[in-house]
């Protein structure tokens, strides 16, 4: 499990999409033939999305990929190089993960707005990110891979795009493009995800948004990699 890459998804205030996120970047990543294994404590989006999922394949007779649904992060990884973790953490209980932080390879913070991301030195979540780089550094890894998205935006202004920019150079994260509003995102009430509807159009026809809804979630995944 230890060169398992581990993907948290998280952020400082509730209620910014975090499993609608890690739902849609697990899908993406099935597309790219990876196999997920999903950390998501207590979650009942979560669990009613394996419902739905199940439904669809029973009664289309086809297989969407299932993630694996995990209670440890050291309770997946088979040593293949296609294989990856992704922990979605809940708000109200990050300083309960803090283990699972120290282990991130990844650690997608996310928010609506700048002011969602919390940026003082003192804050509780920036001292989990501190505690994340420097076990990294430990670990023989260069840096922590940590990407900052906005979601559920629309175009960021320019005062946004420059309070990211100089909180990037700051604290040493990168900016990915952000997620804007789009009801593809949300078709994890239904089971599936907007990754999954190019693969299946048999049983899923695709608005032009849709694609719109794909195409950011793909390019998200592409982002996380880069440089790695």
């Amino acid at each position: 499990m230890a060169d398992t890459p581990i993907i948290i998804i998280s952020s400082s205030v509730a209620g910014v999409g975090k499993t609608t996120l890690a739902l849609n970047l697990a899908a993406a990543l099935w597309s790219d033939d990876y196999n997920v294994s999903l950390f998501a404590p207590h979650n009942q989006t979560v669990a009613d999305f394996m419902v739905q999922r199940q439904k669809i394949c029973e009664q289309n007779a086809i297989a969407l990929p299932m993630p694996k649904i995990i209670d440890n992060i050291n309770a997946a990884g088979n040593d293949s190089n296609k294989e990856v973790i992704i922990a979605d953490i809940p708000t109200a209980e990050n300083q309960q993960y803090a283990d699972v932080f120290a282990a991130a390879h990844t650690l997608i913070s996310l928010g609506r707005t700048p002011a969602d991301l919390q940026w003082e030195l003192t804050h509780p979540y920036m001292n989990l990110i501190w505690e994340a780089k420097k076990n990294v550094a430990s670990r023989g890894i260069k840096y922590l891979n940590w990407i900052v998205v906005l979601n559920e935006t629309d175009i960021p202004t320019q005062d946004t795009q420059d309070a990211l920019k100089n909180a990037a150079k700051r604290y040493g994260f990168r900016v990915a493009e952000p997620l804007h509003t789009r009801a593809a995102f949300r078709y994890i009430e239904n089971g599936y995800c907007a990754a999954d509807m190019a693969k299946f159009r048999q049983l899923f026809k695709m608005s032009m948004s849709d694609v719109y809804a794909r195409r950011e979630i793909l390019t998200l995944t592409d982002f996380l990699w880069q440089g790695k």
